[in-house]
């Protein structure tokens, strides 16, 4: 006998009406039942599995993120959104910015599935919402797959409620002037912290310390504190730290007795040191470090660049040159005794116009041309107009078929 009411249907029958429906009879089909709803998040959650609300998103379109909450997996909300800034508000857009933030965070509460959460603020912010990253954080702190959080901002903001959340495994804070004693509560709640990155605004004074003490399984640290040498070594003490990037000021030679002591324990595979050049003393105990794959970091003088010949086993050097020296020579000594080198770029620098002939009769005597993936030299513009013509360079693509120069 034939179905006499809509909902004596099979959900497959359901799923065909949604088909022909137009998206407001489809919010208003959400809307009957929670089976309805289910037969609509079974139809449409996938479109909301990974999800952005930006400065364009429809008000439609945040309707049917609410219905599909529990199927959310990955959300970004730019802030832009909400901007009574803009120039431009329409019907299908939020009208009511300070509202639909309201409902917006109601939402939140009930991403049961959520793992990855973007709050970013990037232009100037005129929107009339009360502490728009504390409003998300208080309501996303009980959930409980919520493992990493990322957080930009150009303007101070309060993100108070931070220590509220309570698993993480990834936190990256790209926010100025966070009080130390909300990320110190942070740190403590967060003990499964791996991967953390602070900006370089973000902290007000040294909490290397706090950080070792309470973050035990960092595996990667991402950092901009400015500190005395003594106060960088503590890192070396986390267990699991694999990856260690400085940005920013810091002082020359600040990095010897952390360098040295991570030496010792041959655990630190990706090194990152842009603010500053190497001192002599760092990078004689830089170079101890024969555990390191990746390795970034700034030069002044050309023996420095021909002391990172002893990483061994490095497969990718990216090194910027502080002062304007040719480094041919120091470069085909890292190239002939670096034999996994996979990536050699410099990023500022200069080298002569032989350089590249010479790196291939490098190449050729140990036998590297035919390995997979290719051997990569990548060498700046700059480089090219001072010593090589760029017809020069043509002709050399064009015989290094194999992927020298790209």
């Amino acid at each position: 006998m034939g179905a006499t009411n809509l909902a004596d249907l099979y959900d497959d029958c359901l799923c065909n009406i949604l088909e022909f429906l137009t998206t407001e009879d489809r919010i208003s089909f959400a809307q009957v039942s929670q089976r309805f709803r289910q037969v609509f998040i079974n139809q449409c959650g996938y479109k909301y599995r990974d999800f952005t609300i930006d400065e364009n998103s429809l008000r439609l379109e945040l309707i049917q993120l609410s219905i599909c909450r529990e199927a959310v997996e990955t959300l970004t909300i730019d802030l832009d959104h909400f901007d009574t800034g803009q120039s431009i508000r329409t019907s299908h857009k939020c009208t009511t910015p300070e509202k639909c933030y309201g409902i917006l965070c109601h939402t939140l509460t009930g991403m049961s599935q959520l793992k990855n959460l973007v709050i970013k603020q990037m232009k100037f912010y005129i929107a009339p919402i009360d502490k728009p990253f504390d409003q998300v954080l208080a309501a996303v702190g009980h959930l409980p797959e919520l493992k990493r959080l990322e957080l930009q901002a150009t303007q101070d903001f309060s993100v108070d409620h931070l220590h509220n959340l309570q698993n993480l495994e990834t936190l990256h804070l790209l926010i100025p002037k966070v009080p130390s004693a909300c990320l110190v509560k942070c740190f403590k709640s967060n003990g499964s912290l791996r991967s953390l990155h602070l900006g370089y605004a973000c902290c007000q004074k040294n909490l290397v310390d706090i950080i070792v003490t309470h973050c035990k399984n960092l595996e990667v640290l991402k950092f901009g504190i400015t500190a005395e040498s003594a106060e960088y070594q503590p890192l070396a003490k986390l267990p699991k730290l694999r990856e260690l990037s400085h940005f920013g000021i810091r002082r020359s030679g600040s990095f010897e007795p952390l360098l040295s002591a991570l030496a010792a324990k041959s655990q630190l595979t990706h090194l990152s040191i842009d603010g500053g050049s190497l001192s002599s003393e760092e990078a004689y105990q830089l170079v101890r470090l024969q555990s390191l794959r990746h390795l970034t970091c700034f030069c002044a003088t050309t023996e420095c660049v021909e002391i990172l010949g002893q990483l061994t086993n490095l497969e990718e050097l990216c090194l910027w040159m502080s002062r304007s020296l040719d480094i041919s020579h120091s470069l085909l000594t890292i190239i002939a005794s670096c034999k996994k080198l996979k990536l050699l770029r410099l990023a500022v620098g200069n080298v002569n116009k032989h350089f590249f002939n010479d790196a291939i009769d490098l190449l050729r005597m140990d036998e590297r041309l035919g390995q997979q993936p290719p051997f990569k030299v990548e060498i700046p513009a700059v480089s090219q107009k001072q010593d090589i013509s760029h017809q020069n360079i043509s002709v050399q693509r064009e015989r290094i078929k194999w992927g020298l120069v790209q």
